[in-house]
């Protein structure tokens, strides 16, 4: 039973660079970066090493990849809306995106269970429903 629940749940991060060739990830990656480094621009930021920069970007694409850029970019623009004084990370960013999918996935109504007919019914069921349907019992034996 315990599996059934777990295998039935969607993953809590999408699987986007699964599903993407070697050069459609690298491309998704460079948009990513593109859009955190805009927003990111924004925020007051030392004289950083070239390689650091690169770094940091990288863990950033590491983070968000699985995540298409249409979500990375509404979570950059929420956290920014939401702290507008605090840069984030990358966990922020995620957070941000695990929380809306929980949310859109907890929202899909579950499909309900219908209860199997039985088999057979007795003589006495048989005959409530037909009169409720409007039919009168025949009765067999001449009673």
């Amino acid at each position: 039973m315990g599996t059934e629940i777990a295998t039935a749940l969607p993953a809590p991060t999408p699987q986007v660079a699964k599903s993407l060739s070697p050069e459609q990830l690298s491309e998704h990656r460079a948009k990513i970066a593109f859009e955190v480094t805009v927003v990111l621009s924004a925020y007051f930021q030392p004289n950083e090493a070239e390689n650091i920069k690169a770094g940091q970007l990288a863990w950033w694409c590491d983070e968000l990849q699985d995540w298409t850029r249409e979500q990375v970019l509404w979570a950059l623009r929420k956290w920014n809306g939401d702290n507008p004084r605090l840069r984030p990370t990358p966990g922020d960013i995620v957070a941000i995106c695990k929380q809306a999918r929980g949310r859109k996935i907890a929202a899909i109504p579950k499909p309900v269970d219908k209860p199997e007919p039985s088999e057979r019914i007795d003589a006495e069921t048989a005959a409530e429903i037909m009169r409720a349907a409007g039919f009168a019992p025949k009765r067999i034996g001449g009673a």
